[in-house]
Formats: C-alpha cells, structure tokens, sequence
C-alpha cells in the first residue's frame, strides 16, 4: 500500500520568502499543499486541507502566528498540523511562550532545509499535551463522569490528547494509542489498557449515572451498561474537537 506523503501549508506574504519556504519543506520531505499570503488565509488552508505541518511568517496580515497557532486549535480539526513560525532573528513574539501549548516552535529567519530540520526536531522532542483550556475541560468531564485518582486515570488523560491530536489514531489504539500511554509509566500498551479500563469500571460503579448518560447519550450499549476503552477515549476526544 502506498503511504502518503507528508503534506505542508505555507503561509507568507513575500514571493520570494515564500519559494525559499518552499524549498525548505521540499528539503525536508514534505510536498507542498497550499499556500496563503494572510492569518485569514491560512487558517481557511489548513481548515480545508489536511496537512502535516504549517510553516509561515510569524508576522502576517491580519495578526501575529501565535494568534494562528491558537486559532487552529479551535478549528475542530480532525489533525492538527504542527506549526513552525518563521520570524526576524532576534525578534520575540508576543505570547510566544503559549506556543509550546499548540505544538507549535519559532526559528530565525531565513527559511532554510537546515534550520526547519532543526526546528522539526525540537517539536519531536515535545511532549504531547492538551492546551490549558482543553485539559481543564477534560479534567472536569472524568469529575463528572466520576473517574477515580488512578494511574488508568492519567493514563486515559495521555489516550486522549493523542487522539484529539490525531483522530485517526483510533485505528490503531494498541499498537499506537495505549503503547504511548503507558509508556511514561513504564507499562505495556496492554497493561496501559487493563488500567485504563479499571479506571472506567470504577467510575461506571460509583459515578453519577445522570451526568454519565448526559456526557455519553446513547453512544453506549445499553447491554454492556459501560463504554468501552476505546469509545471512551475518542468520546471524550470528540468533545474537546467540537467545542474548540
């Protein structure tokens, strides 16, 4: 099966900053899917086409990339893209430090291979979270829901922000999902699971069954009484991709 390749959006007002933009994302294997000259623009890009990474000017018409990082983030996006925003050397940006919240990193201009490569790495190297709003709404849902203090309950929190990230990664809740969720805790993507679903167990016994049903409707089957692992984790994705 032929895998797809990594697709990026550029969003730049100069012609000439925008080919050498261009020739950076080549250089580092991605094929170039869209481009915008404005924030407006490049927020209906990445909205409309699912892209992998967005580079652009930190400084565009129409605002300043950190408010286009955010932005996204409220896009309900079946994947975000990261984002790497390009601004004069030595300049800082206003709330750059809330970039690290939308997976997102600056580096010094010009747009060159060596140093989008340089700043891809730093984004791998970060950890995968929720932006504070998002992880505050989801701290609230398993309250409701009455999931205890548990490993699986911290465990669920790290299923969750993978999949709201990436919502495809439902198809593959083994092997990508629970295996990255364990992880920091030292356990196995099948122990990860086993503790996610002890976690569930314990708050379908105990929790309020008026908040569980108006937080799950009737996405449960009544025969099984409880969600399943993996239908609690997209569920509760599902909930912070839709209300932004």
């Amino acid at each position: 099966m032929q895998t797809r390749r990594a697709r990026a959006a550029l969003a730049c007002l100069d012609p000439g900053r925008a080919s050498a933009m261009a020739d950076a994302v080549a250089a580092a294997g991605f094929e170039t899917a869209g481009a915008a000259e404005d924030l407006g623009g490049a927020l209906r890009l990445v909205r409309r086409v699912n892209v992998d990474l967005l580079l652009a000017d930190a400084i565009l018409p129409g605002g300043d990339g950190v408010a286009l990082a955010e932005a996204i983030l409220k896009s309900g996006l079946e994947r975000y893209p990261d984002v790497v925003l390009i601004r004069p050397a030595g300049l800082r940006l206003p709330g750059e430090d809330r970039l690290a919240d939308c997976h997102s990193v600056v580096m010094d201009g010009p747009a060159t291979a060596e140093g989008l490569e340089r700043a891809l790495t730093r984004l791998r190297q970060f950890p995968e979270r929720l932006p504070a709003d998002r992880a505050a709404r989801l701290e609230g849902l398993l309250g409701e829901l009455g999931v205890p203090a548990h490993p699986g309950r911290d465990m669920l929190v790290h299923a969750v922000t993978l999949v709201w990230r990436d919502r495809s990664r439902v198809n593959a809740l083994r092997s990508q999902v629970y295996a990255a969720a364990g992880r920091p805790f030292g356990r196995t993507a099948a122990q990860a699971e086993a503790a996610i679903i002890h976690a569930i167990d314990a708050a379908w016994r105990g929790g309020s069954m008026e908040a569980q049903e108006g937080i799950f409707g009737d996405t449960i089957d009544a025969r099984r009484g409880r969600p399943t692992c993996g239908e609690m984790v997209a569920h509760l994705a599902d909930i912070l991709r839709w209300e932004g």
